[in-house]
């Protein structure tokens, strides 16, 4: 394959597919295996792409060349194929997307067992965006549109959109021959081509005309006298204020706080039953009143869990009570307060041992 090409293209790409298959089949040793490495399939994928790409390349088609290598770094990234690539979309006139690769390739650092062709790739890449990146033209767009105006226009170079961010500011363009369009709803749309030599800056402007029907209303002139007089004088119609719909009693905190309660009556049951259950086994280990001292954990048991089951069903027996208050007292919009009575809701909490209550009435 190799001897069918000039001499002269055979010596500039030689190393080129050197590298390339020297980088396939050291991808694994590269990348490793760990938790996101390739698997074997895109490794051998690539490597069967890159080395497509390569001998592309060296047969002088760059765009079958800039798609196997475009693929192959996707699949296993190498700078010993992304070089490559990087040089072929600078031949087709690519040349921001070329020395971005390059500078990824430069910016990124190797591995101190990195492969030897790895190295050399990155080496290779210096002089390539050296040469490159003057190249690159500087293209300023600015879109005319009339003062008060809203929200940024929509732009595109070449098809393709561009960020409003770069409006007014350098954009860094490939040299050729460029076509700039702006549109904006309540606009005509506007385009320009433009072209660009190689390290050329230019700005261009975009003016957006409104189209019929869409300026902005003249305010009238205070000069301007009425046609005819008003032969009756105006009337006033009655406003009217108007009212939000009407919204049923929120009963959501009584709701709420009963669930508290009740909660907290469902602790005071639980340690009920274990101060219970202590009292029980004393019971059994005391028959003469009298507890010999292994009995001390269930004794000091029964006072804790007492005391626990007393304040969750005090606690609880409030909850139940002030929820219940909330319940009967919740009111909505739509609702006008009562008249002022003399009666009311009274309730009243009650505790005793390892029980609770909540007593009411109402007057």
């Amino acid at each position: 394959m190799i001897a069918s090409i000039p001499r002269r293209v055979s010596r500039r790409v030689a190393p080129v597919v050197l590298l390339v298959l020297a980088a396939a089949s050291m991808s694994e040793r590269a990348r490793g295996d760990g938790p996101g490495a390739p698997s074997d399939e895109q490794r051998s994928a690539a490597r069967i792409l890159g080395t497509d790409g390569v001998k592309a390349a060296m047969a002088g088609d760059c765009v079958t060349a800039v798609d196997k290598l475009t693929r192959a770094e996707a699949l296993v990234h190498a700078p010993t194929t992304a070089v490559p690539l990087a040089e072929c979309q600078i031949k087709l006139g690519k040349i921001v997307a070329g020395t971005e690769i390059l500078n990824r390739i430069l910016r990124e650092p190797l591995a101190p067992n990195a492969p030897p062709s790895w190295v050399d790739a990155k080496r290779r890449a210096q002089p390539l965006f050296d040469a490159a990146e003057p190249r690159i033209a500087k293209l300023r767009i600015h879109v005319d549109r009339p003062s008060g105006t809203q929200g940024d226009p929509e732009v595109t170079v070449d098809g393709e959109p561009m960020s409003a961010v770069l409006l007014d500011n350098i954009r860094p363009t490939d040299p050729g021959k460029h076509r700039i369009e702006a549109k904006q709803t309540g606009f005509f749309p506007a385009s320009v081509d433009v072209t660009l030599g190689e390290g050329e800056a230019k700005t261009v402007t975009l003016a957006l005309e409104r189209t019929p029907g869409t300026a902005p209303t003249p305010t009238p002139s205070a000069t301007t006298a009425p046609t005819t007089a008003p032969t009756t004088a105006p009337t006033t119609a009655p406003t009217t204020t108007s009212r939000p719909p009407p919204t049923g009693p929120n009963r959501t905190p009584g709701y709420v706080v009963i669930g508290f309660g009740v909660a907290g009556l469902a602790v005071g049951s639980i340690f009920g039953l274990l101060a219970l259950n202590n009292k029980s086994n004393l019971d059994k280990s005391c028959p003469t009143k009298v507890c010999p001292s292994t009995s001390q954990t269930d004794i000091d048991g029964m006072h804790t869990n007492a005391i626990l089951s007393t304040v969750g069903f005090a606690a609880g027996a409030l909850g139940v009570g002030i929820g219940g208050v909330l319940l009967l007292t919740a009111k909505g919009s739509d609702e006008t307060p009562p008249a002022p009575t003399t009666g009311g809701v009274t309730v009243r909490p009650w505790i005793g041992l390892g029980s609770a209550g909540v007593s009411g009435s109402f007057q």
